[in-house]
């Protein structure tokens, strides 16, 4: 079932690219002098630029990154910084996406990560691996690519090099911090800025997979405008599966939660906390108190 909920969420992800609103830019000049700024000479390794760097923006990235751009799109992206430097024997490719936020920063650097990558201590959080390395930090995600023998090393001083520069960092998105941290799964929180489930009344949300008796749990976490918003959304949701399988009231999860399944989503649990829905997929034994604990944490 979990499978299929992945699954569609990158269905979702795809089709739904013109449902996110990107935040203008001001002015696309002073952005890209700022992001200049952060390849700026000295560079470590004795590494120099290539050439002057590129920009690219949500209405030409694609020109860069063919299909690849339509999710960067989706999360807001504002601008794309490209250059290609020489370290040495050593070819490095940067790329810099500011976009916009420091949550759909987050969020687009969580749809490209994997718990089996090598996390390592910069920014926010970043990863290596042969070749690579990525790091989130305040709205930047940052991605570098070397080729030639010591590229890892190369990488390395140049990704301190530039979360020193970016030198704010904001962590993590506040409310992951809120949520239940028993038996989470490392690395396997997300932003979903656009139809999660394939709902537009389920976006924007935070996902959060758990360890469960019976497998695995997925926590869905709706940010809607205030509490009446909330109670609206989750009435849908009730609708949703009213028509789609089977839902029940769950007054013991509080007023207006409810208890439901379908073939597809499978079993859930879902009710609403000040201005958030709470969703919990394959709640498995303990999902009540689960959820009760996780809408104590919204307080």
């Amino acid at each position: 079932m979990l499978r299929g909920f992945a699954s569609l969420l990158i269905l979702t992800l795809t089709i739904s690219v013109g449902a996110f609103c990107t935040e203008p830019i001001v002015d696309a000049d002073a952005n890209r002098q700022e992001m200049l700024k952060l390849l700026a000479d000295p560079l470590p390794s004795d590494a120099t630029t290539k050439h002057a760097a590129s920009f690219y923006g949500p209405d030409n990235l694609y020109e860069y990154m063919d299909g690849g751009a339509d999710i960067f799109v989706l999360y807001g992206v504002r601008t794309l910084m490209h250059a290609d430097l020489r370290a040495k024997a050593v070819e490095v490719t940067v790329d810099v996406f500011d976009m916009g936020t420091s949550d759909t920063a987050f969020g687009i650097y969580a749809a490209e990560r994997s718990p089996d990558f090598h996390y390592m201590t910069i920014g926010a959080e970043g990863y290596q691996y042969e070749g690579m390395l990525n790091f989130l930090q305040d709205r930047y995600y940052v991605k570098l690519l070397g080729f030639g023998d010591g590229a890892d090393a190369v990488l390395e001083k140049l990704a301190q090099l530039l979360s020193q520069r970016i030198g704010n960092n904001p962590g993590f998105p506040k409310l992951l911090a809120k949520l239940p941290a028993e038996n989470r799964i490392p690395h396997s929180e997300q932003y979903l800025p656009a139809s999660p489930l394939g709902h537009a009344f389920l976006a924007p949300a935070y996902a959060v997979a758990y360890k469960a008796d019976d497998g695995e749990s997925k926590l869905l976490v709706t940010v809607a405008r205030d509490k009446a918003d909330a109670d609206h959304r989750l009435k849908q949701l009730e609708q949703h599966f009213a028509t789609s399988g089977q839902c029940q009231p769950a007054p013991d999860l509080g007023e207006g939660a409810i208890r439901a399944s379908n073939s597809f989503e499978g079993s859930v649990l879902a009710g609403t906390k000040r201005q958030y829905l709470l969703l919990l997929l394959n709640p498995g034994k303990g999902g009540e108190q689960f959820m009760k604990n996780a809408a104590a944490g919204l307080e």
